[in-house]
């Protein structure tokens, strides 16, 4: 019986050696890395004598053992599981107690103890083909039933030690279902150390041959990313840098999504310049949604790069870290299985965030963490360097821009003001020189009319350094119970020269009693630009309609939102009064009427054209409804002879009950 093993010893010595030589060879042959664990695996089986292995290799990112390479005869499903769930360092500590301690490796029989710790049976799996995949948990029933001595069942499990020779484990074997249906005697388990012990020195020669293939790659990426990085065109469009380093990343790690955040410095927010998932480039966004804010703030605060082998990992990250205890989904709506995070520096100061993700689990290695930190420190400096160069023509084009409105403006005003000017100066001049022969009927009216110049040179001068005054919030405004009727009436008496002369109609629909809360002045001028332009862009003879009703808030919100005018309504809850002006004539067509409120803004057409105006009257007139609490908009179909609708609605002074 002893010469019987001695002899199957010596047959089972030449197939490993055999095996040993084919993966040496291989491995001279610069043969892919994978492929070659893959043969290890294999030649576990076919010269060791099992039907199933799987090889575990450690990654110290993680501290877990990732399966590697499984033997070709292990069913797919149960390959797939495997290899999503690695074996953590703390597992693989309870498994190689000495009680399991079998030569130099670990035998862990199905009976044991330890399989009833679901989070321990969870990583390993029982091999039955054509069934489910199920993993090592067992019943109460199954730990009684009675198993002969020295055989083999389907929940035992082998670790088999990858040693280098400093005695650092760097991974396992794991061969099941030996073909003889026995437990490894101690003559065997030699055999299989002896061929664990080669193939622990073929691992490492690999992994140095793949560490210097990586190298490589990295270097010829790196070196492209800063061509990419210190090229002019990174200066005009980071777009394309970020697509460089999208493509370089992909040759050296796997990449299904890849995102850059850049910091708002001014706003102290984040907001996504570049995105890529699956292949589709997302356009940039705004602001990055701040669910997810708080732990990238105390990641870069802390100067921290993250890495995630599960969603679940993620998650649960991120559920912690956020009040909102959401996970973010952007792009394809996917959640990604392996995530890495590194912030983006200029000198100490944190500028950005860079993120590689996949939609495999357990993805990346430290090395792949190690990549991303080095690129992401390198793109600190080109969106700093493209971050100054792109303020730096904003704020010329910012200047060219207040040139421009500098000249506008003074063209604008000197032709604004030299109008009544021109009338005062030459009412003046008749009445210095044709005093003697002018009645006093005549005196009165030239008088008259080079007041109402005044009039409206005071009216635009005020316009005009109003404008100024609200754009930096120095109006002040003295809100009191004003009547609208009065203010109407004080409106048209100054216009009425105006209106006598152009025969105008003027329809009037007002209510004594009705009062608002607002500035008296400010009201009156806001009336003044109305009228003054329903009589200005409107033919002679034209209808004018001045009116006044009760409206609700809802109203107001309704009708602003039909008349799609551009309007913004934030109105407090109340009471309204609104104030319209009315005229018939060519009306404001819809593409126009948006620019209306805005400042300087001049609409096209022979109407406005051929009339003087400094556009900014509607500008200002807004601004000083909204700082009384109201709102302004435009209600016009921009048909011939329909016109304009102009309304404001400001808050209604409500009226006291008489005393019982």
């Amino acid at each position: 019986m002893q010469m019987h093993v001695q002899g199957d010893l010596t047959h089972v010595y030449r197939d490993v050696l055999r095996s040993l030589s084919e993966i040496w060879t291989s491995l001279h042959q610069h043969i892919d890395v994978d492929v070659l664990l893959a043969q290890i695996a294999d030649a576990t089986c076919e010269a060791l004598g099992y039907r199933y292995n799987a090889l575990y290799l450690l990654d110290a990112l993680h501290n877990s053992f990732y399966v590697r390479a499984t033997s070709s005869s292990l069913p797919p499903e149960y390959d797939t599981y495997l290899r999503q769930h690695p074996m953590p360092a703390t597992v693989a500590d309870l498994l190689m107690q000495p009680g399991f301690q079998h030569c130099n490796s670990y035998l862990i029989p199905g009976r044991s103890e330890v399989w009833r710790d679901v989070g321990v049976a969870a990583h390993f799996v029982v091999v039955q083909e054509g069934e489910p995949v199920r993993t090592i948990s067992h019943t109460t029933e199954q730990l009684e039933e009675p198993r002969e001595e020295g055989r083999w069942y389907s929940d035992d499990l082998l670790l088999v030690p990858l040693r280098k020779a400093d005695g650092t484990i760097i991974g396992f074997l794991t061969p099941d279902a030996p073909l003889n249906e026995l437990r490894p005697t101690t003559e065997t388990m030699e055999v299989l150390e002896v061929f664990a012990n080669q193939a622990t020195s073929v691992i490492e020669w690999a992994q140095l041959y793949e560490e210097a293939r990586q190298s490589s790659q990295e270097r010829a990426a790196l070196i492209k990313i800063g061509r990419a990085l210190s090229s002019p065109e990174a200066l005009r469009d980071l777009s394309t840098v970020y697509q460089v380093l999208y493509e370089q990343l992909c040759l050296v790690m796997p990449v299904d999504a890849f995102y850059v955040q850049r910091m708002d410095l001014l706003r102290d927010e984040f907001t996504m310049d570049f995105f890529i998932d699956e292949g589709v480039l997302y356009p940039p966004t705004g602001r990055v949604f701040s669910s997810i804010m708080p732990w990238i703030r105390e990641m870069l605060n802390n100067h921290l790069t993250h890495s995630f082998s599960t969603s679940e990992e993620y998650g649960e990250f991120v559920r912690e870290h956020t009040p909102r205890r959401e996970v973010l989904l952007i792009g394809g709506k996917r959640l990604s299985e392996s995530l890495l995070f590194a912030p983006i520096y200029y000198g100490t100061r944190v500028i950005g965030m860079l993120s590689v993700q996949s939609y495999q689990r357990h993805s990346y290695t430290s090395r792949h963490l190690e990549m991303v930190k080095e690129i992401a420190l390198q793109s600190g400096i080109a969106i700093m360097n493209a971050r100054r160069y792109s303020e730096l023509n904003d704020a010329m084009r910012q200047a060219q821009d207040s040139e421009n409105l500098k000249n506008q403006f003074l063209m604008t005003a000197s032709h604004e003001l030299r109008t009544p000017l021109t009338a005062i100066q030459g009412y003046l001049e008749l009445l210095s020189t044709h005093s003697a022969t002018l009645d006093e009927s005549r005196k009165q009216r030239f008088i008259a009319n080079a007041r109402r110049a005044c009039d409206e040179l005071i009216l635009l001068l005020g316009n005009v350094m109003d404008t100024s005054r609200i754009d930096q919030e120095w109006v002040s405004l003295k809100r009191d119970a004003v009547s609208i009727t009065s203010a109407v009436r004080q409106i048209l008496e100054i216009l009425d020269p105006i209106i006598s002369r152009e025969r105008r109609e003027i329809t009037l629909a007002l209510e004594d009693d009705l009062t608002v809360w607002a500035d008296d002045l400010r009201l009156r001028q806001v009336l003044m630009n109305l009228v003054s332009n329903a009589l200005k862009y409107t033919p002679p003879a034209t209808r004018v309609a001045i009116g006044m009703a009760h409206i609700s808030r809802e109203e107001i919100v309704k009708r602003v939102a039909s008349a799609q005018s551009g309007a913004q309504v934030d109105l407090p809850d109340g009471r309204y009064v609104l104030i319209w002006v009315r005229d018939w004539g060519a009306g404001i067509s819809k593409r126009e009427q948006s620019k209306l409120f805005t400042k300087f803004s001049r609409l096209a057409g022979k109407a406005t054209q051929s009339q003087r105006g400094s556009g900014w009257g509607l500008y200002l007139s807004r601004k000083l409804v909204e700082a009384m609490n109201g709102s302004i908009w435009l209600e016009s179909s921009g048909l011939v002879g329909e016109g304009c609708n102009f309304l404001i609605a400001l808050p209604e002074v409500e009226r006291k009950s008489p005393a019982s």
